[in-house]
């Protein structure tokens, strides 16, 4: 039980380390590219204006994220569900800002139709629906943010801000980490791309044969 354990929770830091790797070397895809016509462009402008959070783009994301912890919304003024959402949102922008000790926190939205910067952005994290709530840590390229799949009014989003918008031990925010893992993702991160992907190999073929083992003492059993 020991060793499973042991190659489990070894498993879980290789699967992240292989997240990390990923993200540095994403592939750019095409652009989101959803404007449906004939749409007032003083409407449009109005909704983006009436945003509360911090507008991020593709040209200011790096800076204003960096050594934060997050809560995004990525959205279009055309979509429905977005407009249902925006009050809420608003209100949770509005409450971090006032809030004291919340300088480590930053409550943001992302428009994936305003060409070039928030298209670009919304490329980049690979967003296919809207709205998307992002949190966490906006780490290299977002590979570390996790998708908030809760409900969207103001009462339940301030909720679930108050548990989750804390750091996480991650090669980000390594201060948030007990000196046993810290020493082993600064280990990770001094490795070469060959060494890493070596690791990586070592580790999938270590979980296959755990469930290969596992398989056989199961299998033993159900005969006694």
């Amino acid at each position: 039980m020991s060793i499973m354990m042991n190659r489990s929770t070894s498993l879980l830091r290789l699967k992240k380390l292989f997240l990390l790797l990923l993200a540095c070397t994403q592939y750019a895809s095409e652009a989101f590219n959803y404007e449906p016509p004939g749409k007032d462009p003083a409407s449009i402008d109005k909704v983006r204006n009436s945003e509360k959070a911090i507008v991020l783009t593709s040209e200011n994301f790096d800076e204003l994220t960096e050594g934060k912890i997050v809560f995004i919304k990525v959205y279009s003024p055309f979509c429905p569900h977005c407009k249902e959402m925006a009050a809420a949102w608003n209100e949770l922008a509005a409450y971090y800002d006032e809030l004291p000790d919340s300088d480590g926190i930053l409550i943001g939205s992302i428009d994936c139709t305003d060409s070039p910067n928030g298209k670009q952005l919304c490329t980049k994290l690979k967003i296919v629906g809207l709205p998307t709530l992002f949190y966490g840590s906006a780490y290299a390229d977002g590979v570390y943010l996790e998708e908030y799949g809760g409900d969207k009014e103001f009462k339940d989003l301030k909720s679930f801000a108050a548990e989750a918008l804390v750091p996480k031990c991650n090669p980000g925010s390594l201060d948030a980490c007990s000196s046993d893992d810290r020493a082993q993702m600064e280990n990770f991160m001094a490795m070469s791309y060959t060494e890493l992907d070596a690791l990586i190999k070592a580790g999938e073929k270590n979980e296959k044969e755990g469930k290969k083992l596992f398989k056989e003492e199961f299998d033993k059993l159900q005969k006694v």
